[in-house]
Parts: structure tokens; sequence; C-alpha cells
């Protein structure tokens, strides 16, 4: 398992070994008395204290009674980069009462003893409030009722003096060979206590009141000496001390952001089975197995003590969301999945949002587990057409992105609207083939139009079209094809088979195109476009054969429209009527009467040169042709070109 997951910024006494990339679990930090180190049985050693450390898991290691600057570089060469090549890098070492003027590298001393400060930061975080400070302390040792209980207060004096200056609300672990023999001890009082300061309090991850020396019912916490009897220069008397221990800053104790994680403080190797004897006693051990607890037993006489730290909460989340283009009173969302990113054990992501204008977002306070997503539904609003932009904030308690966010874009679009004309709504019109001789009839064409169609409309669809009537004579060249129409008309050839049909007699059919909006959140059923389809073929040489009158008023598109040159009109009626045909500009100022008088039942057609009274083009522009006959009062509009 790679311990490169940590960034150490500090100075170091004794020596501190930091390690460095981004964490595969919660940090694991190590506090070691390692016993005179390299000064006592090195050769011997070093076997035992590879074993520990390729098992132990640790990211950073504090420790104490590292002799000099040879220990240090020996141990890292010798034992870590030995079990992990290359992963291990250490701190600076510092020699008895030194104060080291950098930055984040105080030391705290009264008496011989110095002490350590590093600042760790996770790879991956930047944050002040996503690092914890480390100090290594190494207090006075003898026994509780002797004048060096009273140096071990005074150095803690000194050192919770200097913890005090630190802001509020640090995260700090301060751990390491204490000597304290029960909580009653002035230094760990000191250490723990309330004042008036306590920004420098340390809290005990547990509880342990009273007496600490001998105590069966403290056996688990034990961490010295881990041999009993034929120790060598250790101390021996097996495990009945806890000498080695870490304190934390009340905020690493409180659930939130960079925490001391519940069940993740203990003194490895001590299954509690070994109380006042050897750790591997009685040839077991519960805890780490029989052969790295004989490893600890020779490598040291204190067994390190492990603080598991939980890392800080990270957010991942798109950094944009685009809700493309819908249809205004559509339904409109799209799913924000938000990360809490860090590795876990972590602290859990807390966040809520807040919507800019236009769009919907959950309201309340979210969390999020370290390495989980949660999916939310983001809304955009649909009662307006527009193009609709806004930035969402995540606020979050993640130290490196206290606010993250995301960009929304969404564009709103009116309905389509389906009309038989460009430039106004048309849902009905006619188209008259003609009155032919067999063989003359020509194919004409109908469009279909979106009606106003701009960057803010939708395209529409042309779904189908149905022809009813004219005794399927009508049919569109080449068949249906649906279409989806923006700013050109889709246009559709109509033809008329007049093999073997009745001269004189009017055909008519019925061609319907259905519509709707174009495939898109909201899209609906536009209207329905009616064509009225007429044919008659003349009678030519069929003498004797009577006409077949109309069988309603009908009052025809003019052909063609626009115009440059001359149109032509053309009506029907059922039987003989008056009719008024006239054009007016679009003042209402009467131009010209195209037809005046009674006229006899069946299809007539008239032509108009565009002229006015007098014989004169008229300019271009709209004008209005009016018919009026019983029955009927219906006007076309007219489009004259330059």
């Amino acid at each position: 398992m790679s311990r490169a997951r940590l960034a150490g910024t500090g100075a170091a006494l004794l020596a501190a070994l930091v390690i460095c990339p981004p964490p595969a679990h919660a940090l694991r930090v190590v506090t070691w008395n390692m016993f005179a180190y390299p000064d006592y049985n090195l050769a011997a050693r070093q076997p035992y204290f590879r074993t520990v450390m390729a098992n132990i898991g640790a990211d950073v290691l504090v420790v104490q009674e590292l002799n000099s600057d040879a220990g240090r570089d020996s141990f890292l060469t010798n034992v870590l980069n030995v079990v992990e090549p290359g992963q291990w890098a250490s701190s600076a070492f510092f020699t008895l009462q030194s104060i080291p003027s950098v930055e984040g590298g105080a030391v705290f001393y009264n008496g011989p003893r110095d002490v350590l400060l590093t600042r760790v930061t996770p790879v991956g975080y930047t944050n002040i409030n996503a690092t914890f400070r480390v100090y290594s302390m190494h207090l006075k040792a003898g026994g509780p009722a002797t004048v060096d209980s009273t140096t071990r207060r005074l150095e803690c004096t000194d050192i919770r003096n200097t913890l005090n200056l630190a802001p509020a609300n640090t995260n700090f672990l301060i751990g390491g060979d204490t000597n304290f023999y029960g909580a009653y001890e002035g230094g760990y009082i000191r250490l723990t206590e309330s004042q008036a300061d306590n920004d420098g309090r340390g809290v005990d991850p547990l509880n342990m009141p009273g007496d600490w020396h001998v105590i069966p019912g403290y056996a688990p916490y034990y961490s010295q000496c881990p041999c009993n009897t034929s120790c060598g220069s250790f101390s021996g008397g097996g495990l009945d001390d806890r000498f080695d221990l870490f304190l934390s800053s009340t905020v690493m104790q409180n659930g939130e952001g960079v925490d001391v994680v519940p069940g993740g403080y203990f003194a490895y190797g001590n299954d509690g089975n070994h109380f006042n004897t050897d750790v591997d006693g009685g040839g077991f051990n519960t805890a780490v197995g029989l052969t790295i607890a004989t490893a600890l037993k020779n490598a040291s006489d204190h067994l390190p003590v492990v603080c598991t730290v939980q890392v800080a909460s990270k957010i991942a989340a798109a950094s944009q969301l685009d809700f493309g283009s819908v249809i205004v009173g559509a339904t409109a969302n799209q799913t924000l999945g938000v990360t809490d990113s860090a590795i876990p054990p972590a602290d859990d992501l807390d966040y809520s949002f807040t919507a800019p204008a236009g769009f919907t977002v959950p309201a309340g306070s979210f969390s999020t587990l370290a390495g989980a997503t949660t999916n939310h539904s983001i809304g955009l609003g649909t009662g307006s057409t527009g193009v609709k932009t806004g930035t969402l904030a995540i606020s979050t308690d993640a130290p490196d992105s206290l606010t993250k966010n995301v960009l929304l874009s969404g564009r709103v679009l009116a309905h389509a609207v389906a009309s038989l004309d460009s430039s106004a709504i048309v849902v009905e019109d006619s188209l008259d083939f003609g009155n032919l001789e067999t063989g003359g009839f020509r194919d004409s064409a109908v469009a279909v139009h979106d009606r106003g169609y701009g960057a803010l409309q939708a395209r529409l669809s042309v779904d189908g079209a149905v022809i009813a009537g004219g005794g399927g004579r009508f049919s569109i060249a080449g068949g249906f094809s649906p279409a989806l129409v923006a700013g050109t008309g889709r246009r559709y050839t109509l033809h008329f088979d007049d093999t073997g049909a009745v001269k004189d007699t009017t055909y008519e059919a019925t061609l319907t195109f259905t519509n709707s909006d174009e495939p898109l959140p909201g899209a609906t059923a536009a209207a329905s476009l009616v064509v009225h389809l007429v044919a008659r073929p003349k009678l030519g040489s069929n003498v004797g054969v009577t006409p077949t009158p109309p069988s309603a008023l009908r009052f025809y598109p003019p052909r063609p429209n626009p115009l440059s040159r001359e149109t032509r009109f053309a009506f029907d009626l059922p039987q003989s009527a008056p009719v008024s045909l006239e054009v007016y500009d679009v003042h209402g100022r009467l131009i010209t009467r195209v037809v005046s008088g009674e006229q006899t039942a069946g299809h007539h057609e008239a032509r108009w040169d565009a002229a006015g009274p007098r014989g004169v083009r008229l300019p271009a522009g709209l004008y209005i042709a009016r018919l009026v006959t019983p029955g009927l009062v219906e006007s076309r509009r007219l489009v004259l070109l330059p």
C-alpha cells in the first residue's frame, strides 16, 4: 500500500518523518519512542523495525529518541525506504533546545526537552482548514511524586501557552512519550484543562481518569513496555504504563472536517491480553499476529500509538449544465450529481444550493458520504421564451471549495405556428387546377410554413398529409415525406389525374396536413392545415353532356400570388347570382372592379393585370380582392411585386 499521501511543512526536534501524495485512506498518524536509535543494538533491531513499519500503515510517523542526523538518515534509508521504496521523506533534524526560526516550526521547551511541530497537508488540498498540525513531545522521565513530574508540568505549561497562540479552531495533534502516570499529573492537567484561552486545549480520545500505572482495567491502552524480562537495555516490566499518547484540539473531535476517527486510536500491538507481560507472551497476539508482536517486543521498549485522522470533504460537480432547447410550458430538468470526492473514510460533504433567476433548485441542506454521489434535479423556468443563463452556487463545508459554481444555460422557444402562408396565419385555403381539356392539367404546389419562425421559435414538424374525396384523382407527386420546417416553407407538389375523367365535372377533394412542434420537451400538436382541391375537365367534343354545376359557393385564392404582371381570380356559383369582385388598397380605397353584375351558375374565372381604372400599373404593395355575392363575402390578400 502506497504511503505517498501527504505533504508536510515545518521543522523538527528529535525527528519527524513525513510522507507525501493522495490519501488512499484516512490518515494514520503514529508516535513511537524508538529508544536510543541508532546508538543501541542497531543491526539487531533494524529488521524488527522493518517488520513493524511494513504492517502498521503509517502516513505520518513522529518519533522520539532518534538521536542524530545519521539516525534519521539510517531509519529513512534502511527501514522506511526498504519496506516502501521511494515513498518516505523526513523533516529536518534539530538538536536539543533548538529554536527553529521558520514559520510552522515552533519549539516548546522548559528544561531538557524540545518539541516538534509539523504541518500536514494532504495532497489535493490547499486550504488551511484542510490541514492539521502535529506536535511531538518527549517529556521528562521519572516517577509521579518526584521533581521530574514538576518538570513535566512546567514543560506542559509552556506547551499549552504556545498552543493557545494558535488561531481559534486550529486542527492539531500533540503526541509522544509523555511519561505521565495518570490523569492527575500536573502536565496532563495543563494540556487538557479549561483556561481563559482554550484555543490550545487538548482533548484525550480516551476517557481514562485517575491512575494509569499497573491498573488491570486499563490494560488494552498501555504502550510501555512490550518486553517483560531479559529485555537488555529496555526498561522491561511488561505492558503496564500509558506513557505514549495523543491529544487533539477540540475541533478535531467534533465529527466535522479534519477529525479523529472514532475507534481509530490505539496502542499498536496491544490486544488487551498481555497486561504486565511480553506483548507476544504465550505465543500469540490477537491484534497483530505473533511475528509482528515479537518484532514490537524487540524493536523498542515502547509500542507505537496510532491516531487515525479523517480528511476534510471535497466537492466534485459539473461546472456547467446545459438544458438545450425546450418549448414554453415544458417541464425541463437536468440532473446534477454532487460528489464528495474525498477518499473514505473522510468527512461528509454538507452543502446547499442558491438558484439564479429563471432556474429552480432543491431547498434545504444535504449531506453526501465520502466517495458517494447524490443526484439532484435542477429545473429551468419555462414560463416565458428567451435564452436563460445563470450561475448556480453550491455552498459547502469543503475547505478548498466553500462555494462551487455551476453555469446553467437553456433556451425556451415559442410553439411553432402552422400556416399555408409565410406572412399571415392561414389554416385553410384552396387550390384550383383550372377548367382544362384532357391532358392540359399541370401540377401545382402548396407550401407549409412555420409562421414567424425565428431563433426563439420551435420548428414545425409536418407529420402527415391525407387527401379525401376527388375520386382518388388528386395526389402528392412523389408521395408525402415528413419535414421539419423553419425559415423556408416546405413545398408539396400536387397532381390531378384526368385520365378517364367525366367532362365538365367538378372534382373536389380535401388535403389535410397534420402538424406539431419539433420533438423537444413541451412539444404539442399544431393546427392542421386544410387545402380544398378543385379541377374541372372541359366538355370538349362531348356534345349533349350536361355540365355538373358546383356544389358550393367558393372564392379561390388568386393565382399567381404574389404577382408581378397579372393574376387570375376564380369563383364557383351553384346557381345564377349577382357578383361583385373588386380590388382595394390597404387604406380601403377602391382601385378597380374586376366583375360586376349577374353571373350564371358554374365556374368562373377573371384576369386582372395589376392596373388601376385608367390602365396605369399600380405600385408594388399589398392589395385586397373582395368577392360579394348572396351567401358569401370573402377577401383575399394580393402582394404585387415591383
